[in-house]
């Protein structure tokens, strides 16, 4: 009977009713599936208002399991999350760069999120139970001034490394209530403007509130808002919503995750 208590605890459901009722609550479950996981953030890229976005990364496959014939997929979305393009990189280099502008992404001039998932074929130097992360560093520059860089905000989806499957997500828990408080560690007053940036890394609506409005950011979502309140504090129904943070001051910029 305990076993049994504990296994549907640990279900979708039974996880989605500990988070509402804050009883042992998960903030982050990686997939039980048996095969070799590739897991990538939802990375942000901007094209708007002059801005162009640098993306790093490394060739994780050959640098910690000396796979060299493997290669990485880009999954591009807009920020209502429509696929724009998916773009496959071969002949990596242990360390890999590309920008991505307006040209791009076929003149586009907006932000959204994009994807990272490594891949081989080779199925003997890695085993069911690994799992990789490439966290990488983002890159933004606005009317071609200096890059400002941040890493990999929060886990949205994976994949199978040997195999091209369906992308998984649901990575970052959700709660039936907005009983979640993420208080930012800044003091936003002073700068110019401040630029918030969230995407949704669930196929869940997530519902939030910030500086007494309410909002919903659908699946896979990303949303822009623009606060002038000294203390930022975000409650939502998500395990772990922290946003992208651009602030202004003159003529500089600054990048950070929250």
């Amino acid at each position: 009977m305990k076993s049994l208590v504990k296994k549907l605890a640990n279900t979708d459901l039974g996880i989605l009713i500990r988070n509402s009722i804050n009883f042992k609550p998960v903030y982050y479950k990686h997939h039980e599936n048996k095969f070799p996981g590739s897991v990538s953030d939802a990375f942000l890229w901007r094209t708007d208002n002059g801005y162009r976005t640098k993306f790093k990364f490394s060739d994780i496959l050959n640098l910690f399991y000396k796979i060299d014939d493997s290669w990485v997929e880009f999954h591009f979305y807009s920020k209502t999350n429509k696929l724009i393009k998916i773009e496959k990189k071969n002949n990596l280099l242990l360390s890999n760069e590309f920008e991505i502008n307006s040209k791009y992404l076929d003149n586009l001039e907006d932000y959204g999120t994009f994807y990272i998932f490594h891949y081989s074929k080779n199925k003997t130097k890695i085993t069911n139970e690994d799992i990789i992360s490439n966290r990488c560093y983002l890159g933004y520059s606005q009317n071609n001034n200096l890059y400002t860089f941040v890493h990999g905000n929060t886990f949205a989806k994976f994949s199978n490394i040997n195999s091209k499957s369906e992308v998984l997500t649901n990575i970052v828990k959700t709660s039936f209530l907005k009983n979640q408080t993420y208080t930012i560690q800044k003091y936003f007053e002073g700068f110019d403007k401040n630029e918030l940036f969230f995407s949704n890394p669930t196929n869940k609506l997530i519902k939030f509130s910030i500086d007494r409005r309410n909002y919903k950011l659908k699946p896979n979502n990303t949303l822009k808002l623009e606060t002038a309140s000294p203390i930022v504090s975000i409650n939502s129904n998500c395990m772990f919503f922290r946003p992208i943070i651009f602030s202004y001051k003159g003529k500089y910029m600054d990048v950070h995750h929250a």
